[in-house]
């Protein structure tokens, strides 16, 4: 049986720099999701009423969107 070399992963800083921004980007994204749940909540009943005026805004891009160019759900 053939035996090949062990591999060797090698991480440098700038890996490690990457890992923890993206890290810390999830736990943004996270505390923003449950921001906005808590405000859905508790912004129910305005929300009702803005509606029923027709004032009802389109919903704003995260952050995140906006700088990756995520897509929304008009396409934009």
């Amino acid at each position: 049986m053939l035996r090949r070399p062990a591999t060797t992963i090698t991480l440098t800083s700038t890996d490690l720099d990457a890992y923890e921004a993206n890290r810390q980007r999830k736990v943004w994204e996270k505390q923003q999701q449950q921001a906005q749940a808590a405000h859905a909540s508790n912004g129910a009943d305005t929300r009702s009423e803005r509606s029923q005026q027709g004032s009802v805004r389109p919903q704003q891009r995260s952050q995140k969107d906006r700088i990756m160019g995520g897509q929304t759900r008009h396409g934009h």
